[in-house]
């Protein structure tokens, strides 16, 4: 009876423990291929990203100094889509989020639903937007708020240096 109970917990144990370890791998595949592709992209686009940073299993970003150029990537459906912005073109940039507020057992509770990093150019270009945060895409929010800020500082002091040499 003791051994029947055992291999029972084992086999509870396993169809539990299984599928995390499976998703777990499989998401570490895909945010090592993600990682690979950005880097294959920057190259194939003449950049050199020394310090690029990856969020989520989707998102990417990285600066190439000395081509003075931002290279941002997010992939949907295994679709890689890739910018790339001359930082010496860039006007401002600015954190933009989108809340939504609703009622919960008489309470008021507002959750972010996306987080973007928007980027204005000199010329009347569009404004380029580039998502940092989608509850869609990921539904909880990890250490993006600080990616986000740490974005919009290097890309204005890029901008505030360009407007100190001119």
């Amino acid at each position: 009876m003791e051994s029947t109970s055992t291999i029972i917990g084992v086999i509870i144990t396993l169809i539990v423990i299984l599928p995390i370890l499976f998703i777990q791998r499989s998401q570490t595949n895909k945010k090592k291929k993600s990682k690979k592709r950005f880097i294959e992209e920057a190259f194939k686009n003449d950049l050199n990203v020394t310090t690029p940073d990856f969020w989520g299993t989707y998102y990417a970003i990285a600066i190439d100094e000395s081509k003075n150029k931002l290279i941002y990537s997010k992939i949907i459906d295994d679709v890689y889509n890739t910018k790339i912005m001359d930082l010496d073109t860039i006007r401002s940039c600015e954190i933009v989020r989108t809340n939504r507020t609703f009622k919960s057992n008489n309470v008021f509770k507002t959750e972010t639903d996306k987080i973007d990093l928007v980027i204005g150019f000199n010329s009347n270009k569009e404004k380029e937007v580039l998502e940092f945060y989608n509850v869609d895409v990921n539904i909880e929010m990890t250490n993006e708020i600080a990616l986000l800020e740490k974005w919009e500082t290097k890309i204005k002091s890029s901008v505030h240096k360009k407007g100190q040499a001119a």
